[in-house]
Formats: structure tokens, sequence, C-alpha cells
């Protein structure tokens, strides 16, 4: 029988009964929401984008559905447990005991939230205010899926009315967790058409405001060194003009409209950084943007995950000068040979800078290196050559430092004023910057969006220096069917390079690992830690004064 608190049909929907129904579906809502900020965190930086979303879901090393069937099958197995045992016991037997068991399911879900916020997240969730419009959103599905869940297992437990059955009918809330995943995109899929009428907005406001604006326009694409190059122009041409360019790696299109809210009539110059994963995605940002001025900074095989081929990312990368003002300028890297296709398919005016080539607009020549940074000589055409100091390392910077003087030069900046402009360059975060420590130890930390190309740089910079050379490192990534040849092949590269290396997690671990030994490393010197926290501390334990440690890339939260 069903129990003597609910003898009738009617009595399930009492202003009683639903005022429980709407306590414990608002409680689960709670529970479920804090329990999925994994999952809010991957879905950003996925970039809201479901198939990306899906496939983290689905990778075999990705282990936090397992976790969930984990949280899930305690919750119930305790529930049941808990409602069996007391169930007998007079007062709470009667009626209450079916909720008795809520008990070990709050417990556990709160222990497993409480595991899950000690991970600190590689990068933090970005509090903008669609991901707060998402969380609402979330939120009212949650508790519209839990309330119409209780509502379908009491009218199933009625029907049935065998009393353990109704004993045990909230036990089935244990296995909600599993679904919150599922239930965080179909909340992402009711707000979609609202955050597409939004973009759209924020793109036709920025629009028309560019196009009534007469500040010069710069555009920057590339497979890597974009917001290098990016905060490099800022600071040259901060010297005499009033520069607005997008911060960090805002590159999409929402993002350059949202930078373009501070643009007033005050500003003389705005640079924008245009990233793509897919082909069209810069075609999208030129067309909004219309530079007056295009740069290349090079092109490889980053990406090519969602690319497919070097052909596609070649092809998105020249979207920049085929849709920027018709009569647009374009610089290209002289050092980069898909950049150098490109510049000679490009039909406008253009040049080329770097250390390499005979016909450069500007080329760096006397390149020195030492523990306080470079210096080296800058050639403008026509101009006298000025020499120029930087706290910046790697080659790789000078080039960029050579794309951001030619379009400074062409705008409007004396060779002289440029070499003051690059002696006042920073260093830029996570690229290949000295970190700071109270040992006799050189830290440099290269964690971020690592490559083909910046891996060589990295190498560059790590032989410039004296001692032994560790390295901490979990692969390239984003690389699709190439993954794994060019992950054995960067486990060559730093055989050659490096004296320890540690690899971290487990997504290129075989293939690093096979690098390494196949390139002459020693198994001793060959570590392996799960995460970058146990990575650290392994570092720890074996570096020692006159070491020079490189933390080359970091896989996103998407990946771990």
């Amino acid at each position: 029988m069903f129990p003597s608190s609910v003898q009738t049909f009617g009595e399930l929907f009492t202003g009683a009964q639903l005022a429980v129904y709407l306590i414990m579906s608002a409680a689960n809502a709670v529970l479920l929401y804090f329990a999925s900020m994994k999952f809010l965190l991957v879905l950003q930086q996925c970039g809201y984008h479901g198939t990306r979303y899906f496939k983290w879901l689905g990778n075999r090393e990705t282990p936090y559905m397992s976790r969930l069937m984990l949280l899930c099958l305690l919750g119930f197995l305790f529930f049941c447990v808990l409602n069996t045992c007391f169930s007998p016991i007079p007062l709470i037997g009667k009626g209450i005991g079916s909720y008795v068991g809520f008990i070990s399911y709050i417990l556990f879900t709160l222990l497993y939230i409480k595991s899950e916020s000690a991970v600190n997240a590689k990068v933090p969730l970005k509090k903008t205010k669609r991901l707060v419009r998402l969380c609402i959103t979330y939120m009212l599905v949650l508790f519209a899926f839990t309330f119409g869940f209780i509502t379908l297992i009491n009218l199933l437990a009625f029907k049935i009315g065998a009393t353990m059955v109704a004993l045990l009918r909230y036990s089935l809330i244990c296995a909600t967790p599993i679904l919150t995943p599922v239930l965080l995109f179909v909340a992402y899929c009711l707000n979609e058409p609202f955050e597409e009428i939004m973009r759209r907005h924020h793109l036709r406001v920025a629009q028309n405001k560019l196009a009534k604006s007469s500040v010069i326009k710069v555009g920057i694409t590339g497979s890597f060194g974009k917001t290098s190059v990016k905060e490099i122009l800022k600071t040259l041409l901060s010297q005499k003009y009033r520069v607005l360019a997008t911060p960090e790696s805002y590159n999409t299109p929402l993002g350059i409209a949202i930078t373009l809210k501070s643009l007033d009539s005050t500003h003389d110059v705005f640079i924008a950084e245009m990233g793509a994963r897919n082909v069209g995605d810069i075609k999208s940002l030129s067309k909004l943007v219309k530079p007056n001025y295009g740069i290349l900074t090079g092109v490889n095989n980053q990406h090519l995950e969602t690319f497919g081929s070097l052909e596609n990312i070649k092809k998105t990368k020249f979207e920049l000068f085929e849709y920027m003002d018709k009569d647009g300028v374009g610089v290209f890297s002289a050092d980069n040979p898909n950049a150098q296709e490109l510049y000679h398919k490009f039909d406008g005016e253009k040049y080329s800078t770097g250390i390499s080539g005979d016909d450069n607009l500007v080329t760096a020549t006397d390149i020195k290196t030492d523990v306080k940074g470079m210096s080296f000589m800058l050639n403008i055409k026509g101009e006298k050559p000025v020499e120029c100091s930087t706290v910046l390392l790697g080659k790789h910077s000078v080039r960029n430092i050579c794309l951001a003087a030619g379009v400074a030069y062409k705008i409007g900046l004396t060779s002289t004023e440029i070499a003051a402009g690059i002696s006042r360059i920073q260093s830029i975060g996570h690229r290949l910057e000295l970190m700071p420590n109270n040992k006799n130890i050189v830290i440099i930390d290269d964690s971020y969006n690592s490559n083909e190309d910046g891996v060589k740089a990295a190498m560059e910079v790590l032989d410039t220096f004296e001692g032994r050379k560790i390295v901490l490192t979990p692969g390239l990534v984003e690389l699709g069917k190439m993954e794994n040849v060019l992950n054995l092949e960067f486990g060559k590269t730093l055989a050659k390079h490096a004296d320890i290396v540690i690899v971290i997690g487990k997504h290129n671990a075989e293939m690093l690992i096979n690098g390494l030994k196949d390139g002459g490393m020693s198994t001793d010197n060959i570590k392996f830690a799960k995460t970058l926290n146990k990575g650290n501390d392994l570092l720890n334990q074996i570096m020692a004064e006159g070491d020079v440690v490189l933390f080359e890339n970091d896989l996103p939260d998407n990946y771990s």
C-alpha cells in the first residue's frame, strides 16, 4: 500500500505536498548547480560550441562523468539504506521515512562539490553577462526538471501502490546529477536565440560606430603571436597617439564589439586582434572592422583540429586582406613561408618585415641575447639604422617587433620614436616571460597556447642560458590527426635541448615519452605527473640552484 500519509490521488497535490515538492526541487536545483561548475567552465572555454563541448564529455580521458556516476551510485545506495532502516521507527517511519535518505544524498553531493572546488581552474570562469544569463536559465531548468521528476515518481508510486516503492521513490532523485551536463546544454539551447539577437545588436552598433569614426584601424591575425604583436604595437603607437586595443585575447566578433563600446572621438588608432577556429571567422571580423592595416604574424597548423587542413588555415588568415579597407595596407612576416605565400597572393599595397629577406620594409640584425633581454639593430628602408633593446626573449619576439614597427612607421612614427617605444615594451604574460624568484634559478613561463613555431622559439631561448635545463609540458593540442605525430617530434626536439622533462597529464604522455626516448634521453630523466600541481611538487624535489626551468604550454580545462 501507499503510505498512510497519502491515501488518495488528490492528496499528492495538496498545498502542503506541493510546498514540499517545491522545496525539494529548489534544494536539488541548488545542489546540482554547484556540482556543475566544471561543465559551465568547459562550455565557456569551448566558446559555447556544442560539438566541442560534447566531444570533451565523450572523451575517455574526461573523468567527470565517472565521478558523477559514482556520486549517483553512493547517493542511491545510502538513500535506500537509510530509508529502509528508519521506516520501522514510530513517527519517522510514518510518512517522513521516505525523506530520511536525502541526508545521505545531500552529504555526498556537498562532498563532491567541495572536492571539485578544491581543484583550481587553469583559466577561471569569466563572469560575463552571457554567463549570468545562462546560469539563471540553467537554475530554472534544474528546478523545472526536478519538480517534474518528483511529480512523475509520485504518480508512478501511487499507481503501483507498493509500500516499499513508495518508501524508496525519492531515491531516484539521486540519479539526477548524471544528467547535469545535458541539462546545462538544454539551458544553453534555450538561451541561444536571445544570445544571437544580442550578438547581432552589439555587432550592428559596433559597425555603425566604426563607420562614423575617423580612427585608423589595424587588424592582426595569424596562427601565433597575435596578442604579442598587438601589445607591442600598442606600446609603440601610444607614444604619439591615443590607442584603443582589444584586451587580453578578445579576438571574437563579440569581444571586438564590446571593446568598441569604449571608442570615442579622442582615439586615433584601434587595434583588433582577430582569432579563428573555422573558415569564415576572419571574414566576419574583417567585415566588421574594415582595417586600414592588416598584419599576418605567420601561419602554421595551430587549430588544425577544427580547420581540417593547412590550406583551410591559410585561406582563413587571408580573409583579413580580402575584406579589409579597399586601400588597405598588408604587412606580412618575412620569416614564415606560409605568410610569404600569402604576401605574394595579395595584390594591394604590401610590405614584409623580419630578420630574413632582402627586400623588407623593416629588418632586424645583430641580435644579441642575455638574461636581461635582447639588443639588435633595427633597419627601416630609407632610414638610418637604430640600436634597440628589449626585455623580451627570443628571436620570435624580434620578428613580432619588426611587424609592429612596420605598421607604426607607416602610420607616422619615426625610427627614433620606434626605438624609444621598443625600450618601453613590457614582458607579455605567459609568453616566454621571465618569472622572478628568490633563488638562483631561471624560470621561464611559456604556458600560453604553444604551437610548432612557439616550440622552436622556446628552444632557442632555452639554449641561451647556462645550467641544467628542466622542461614541464603537457605537449601540443588541437592538432587533429597530426597531434600524435607532432608530439612525437616535440619529444625528440626536447631531448636535444633539455636535460630533464616532466610530462604533465595523460593526453599526450605516450607520444611525448616515446619521442624523448627516440631522441636519446635517458628514462631516468623522463618524469610523469598526472596534474600540473603534482608536476610542481616533483619539480621542487629535483630543482637546484643554477637550474633553468621552462613551463611550455598548459592544457586548458577542457583537456583535463
